[in-house]
């Protein structure tokens, strides 16, 4: 089963926003939040720290018996599966709630008629402030309240707490697995511990209060704390929730409440990131909004746990069900990142380089130089019911993270820096060669190795991605489009780094290899009378013609030459596959069209913007612009103005709103960096730094007639370009680059080659 299928069906629900409201293309601000509120009419609250994550209801509980992704998570594990509060048994209500960081979020609950003094109910009302802050193992809760009443009230507080220690397959998958070895204990005075062991696999979680003499007790499945509330006085408690993996020792206390004053600032890691990132001022607004949530989103998917050295992680791919180390999604996000800070890639370059194979296991789909699919560390993944140890499922991984450090190079100039990474890059070239061409006829191919590996290894890797032109799967092995053109985009790009390596030869090599592949590839993918690529070659190597948005990455790669890239690029933008907000996956004449399937006609923004940037390559600039204005108006309708994983393939005349997929991941990683491709993509931005020039050209629509970037970090350089487009379409540009030569026109290796 792969770890991106997805229950196919959504609530389509149509909108009953007021015709007015949707006029001028749903750019009023006055729209917006009634657009966001149909859309979203009851989100989760999501907060995490990496791969520690909180997905609660709007109402701030883990509700029980309620089916969801609800639950205080680490290490692929949840460790706390409901927590409801009550207040002399009634359940408050929430009254407002906000994300103060992608770390902190808050909510202010309210409960009535709470007896006073004598049974009097008048006026006797009690406010509940909750507090939750998430780190590393840990989450901190702070429960603040404050009596309406008109005289002193003891009122009981309840917190009422389950760990079922759900792995977070069963919770995606709601396939449950009996636990014999779990209890719960109260350890006095104020700790509560949970504990669940399977052999060598253990499970914990510590809560523990942090305000002295609190009175708490444990009773019936709940904390039963005592509050002598006093009018105009604050009664507050503090709970520390330690998420563990070990019989080892307790971690310590915390010596005092962490938004007492002088404390850490919550917020701090997430304004550090984002003071350090390069910074926008567009003239469209919604791409100012989008930006600044995308580095948000950034800060939230950093992954610490991964990390090889302090100042070095990598984004995972999605919260809540992909916070792990995924070699396909955080390679492609940290591309999509270079524009706002470079430095991203090498914590990925590193992380996953640790990581890949140096054997050949089947179970696995590893062989050796083979970079990873999907690391876990959960009971599943620890007793090899899934074979996530990690799995090497993946077929475009290898190529990706040879573009991934060919970016780098051009980004940072250092090719002495990247040097750990040359036995890597070899070893890759090498598994591309001999493991990723699995008939020696030149092209990529992927199958799975064993009944339990996953059918579909390109991006496109739900069970039911990648079907032919009848509905029907395809014979494996597959070799997919886009998978060939990552190769050619790699062996051409990496070659440079390899002559800075001293490796002439190689990089002579590289190229030639390249320039085969690509002619091969014309004459075989290329379907002449339906002027439009194949989706792929399928295990009896035929050509099939199902109509797909996979050629957008094979004109990102620029492997076609330009009557046939500008053929294919005029073929994405027909109304079948492009909807106004997007490009679907899939075409919606397509037998097995579902505008709410996961991969079967729904949009992902990372591949529009992937295929907006082929399109520019190709030089189908207004093309590419209806994309990226498409995904602007869609992403200003979503809740907080996030790009969502994808959402649904309904065509833009038909609903005033992009229609959400209901299981998409959100913040995801490589949606987020569409948004900071487009950046990249509108400036004509692409850096030399071995040769000390930065390249511009810049091709700005008149929605967003001017574009100013500011402190990007290019090696030790700093740069801010800023353009803008005359009425007569021409460009201005003005460029401090600290040194760097400021080049207009399009680079070498972004030219298309001659046939």
């Amino acid at each position: 089963m792969s770890p991106r299928e997805r229950v196919t069906r959504n609530r389509s629900a149509r909108s009953v926003i007021p015709a007015r409201l949707v006029a001028d293309g749903q750019t009023r601000m006055a729209a917006w939040r009634t657009l966001i509120t149909a859309v979203h009419p009851h989100p989760s609250v999501k907060i995490n720290h990496g791969a520690t994550f909180l997905v609660t209801d709007q109402q701030g509980a883990i509700p029980h018996g309620v089916q969801g992704d609800y639950g205080l998570y680490a290490s692929d594990t949840r460790f706390v599966s409901r927590h409801e509060l009550r207040l002399n048994g009634k359940r408050p209500e929430s009254v407002a709630s906000v994300r103060l960081s992608f770390r902190h979020a808050r909510w202010h609950l309210v409960t009535d008629s709470i007896a006073g003094p004598g049974g009097d109910m008048r006026e006797a009302r009690v406010a509940i402030t909750v507090d939750r802050l998430i780190s590393l193992h840990r989450m901190h809760e702070d429960l603040t309240l404050h009596t309406y009443a008109r005289a002193p009230v003891t009122v009981l507080l309840e917190i009422a707490l389950e760990s079922d220690f759900a792995d977070l397959f069963e919770v995606r998958f709601r396939s449950w697995q009996r636990r014999a070895d779990l209890n719960t204990w109260w350890v006095g005075p104020a700790s509560l511990e949970s504990r669940y062991q399977n052999q060598d696999f253990v499970r914990r979680c510590l809560v523990r209060a942090l305000t002295p003499g609190a009175g708490i007790t444990y009773a019936n499945g709940a904390l039963r704390i005592p509050a002598d509330l006093v009018p105009g006085e604050e009664w507050k408690l503090c709970l520390q929730y330690d998420l563990l993996t070990s019989d080892d020792d307790l971690p310590d206390l915390a010596v005092r409440c962490a938004f007492d004053a002088g404390e850490e600032d919550p917020m701090r890691q997430a304004r550090a990131w984002q003071t350090s990132v390069a910074q926008i001022e567009p003239a469209d607004i919604r791409l100012r909004f989008a930006y600044e949530r995308a580095i948000e989103d950034f800060a939230a998917l950093r992954l610490h746990e991964q990390e090889a050295s302090s100042d070095r992680w990598m984004p995972a791919a999605g919260l809540p069900w992909f916070m792990a180390l995924f070699g396909r999604d955080s390679l492609i996000a940290s591309m999509q990142a270079m524009v706002a800070q470079p430095a991203v890639a090498m914590g990925t370059l590193e992380n996953l380089a640790r990581w890949q194979s140096d054997v050949d296991d089947p179970e696995r789909d590893a062989e050796p130089g083979k970079i990873p699919h999907e690391l876990r560390v959960g009971e599943w993944a620890h007793f090899g019911l899934v074979p996530h140890r990690p799995y090497y499922g993946t077929a475009d991984a290898t190529p990706l993270y040879l573009l991934l450090l060919a970016e780098s190079f051009r980004w940072t100039g250092d090719a002495r820096g990247l040097e750990p990474y040359r036995s890597a890059a070899e070893r890759c070239l090498d598994w591309v060669d001999r493991h990723g061409d699995r008939d020696g006829d030149g092209f990529q191919e992927y199958a799975p190795r064993t009944p339990r590996g996953y059918r579909n290894q390109s991006w496109r890797d739900a069970h039911d991605g990648v079907l032919d032109e009848t509905g029907a799967f395809p014979d494996l092995p597959h070799g997919t489009s886009e998978m060939q053109a990552y190769v050619y985009g790699a062996k051409t790009r990496i070659a440079p780094l390899f002559e800075a390596w001293g490796d002439a030869a190689r990089a002579t090599r590289l190229r030639s290899e390249a320039a085969a592949l690509r002619r091969r590839f014309i004459e075989t993918f290329w379907l002449e009378d339906a002027g439009e690529l194949a989706f792929l070659l399928d295990g009896n190597k035929r050509p099939v013609p199902t109509v797909v948005s996979n050629s957008g990455h094979c004109l990102w790669m620029g492997i076609l030459d330009e009557e046939r890239g500008r053929a294919a690029g005029r073929r994405l933008m027909q109304p079948d596959l492009f909807t106004g907000w997007g490009l679907r996956v899939l075409s919606d004449h397509h037998p097995s069209y579902d505008p709410h399937s996961y991969q079967r006609g729904s949009v992902w923004p990372h591949d529009s913007v992937i295929a907006a940037a082929g399109l520019r390559r190709y030089g189908l600039a207004e093309e590419a612009w209806a994309i990226l204005d498409g995904l602007l108006a869609a992403v200003m309708c979503f809740e907080d103005i996030q790009m969502p994983e994808l959402f649904a393939g309904l065509p833009k005349s038909e609903f005033a709103v992009p229609v959400p997929y209901r299981m998409a991941n959100v913040p995801q990683a490589w949606a987020a960096g569409s948004v900071l491709h487009m950046v990249r993509l509108l400036l004509g931005l692409e850096p030399d730094l071995p040769a000390e020039r930065v390249y511009l050209d810049p091709a700005l629509p008149a929605w967003c007639s001017r574009l100013e970037l500011r402190k990007l970090r290019l090696g030790k350089h700093e740069v801010r370009i800023a353009v803008e487009r005359k009425p007569d379409g021409q460009h201005m540009v003005d460029a401090e680059a600290d040194g760097l030569e400021i080049v207009r026109g399009v680079p070498p290796w972004l030219e298309i080659a001659a046939d």
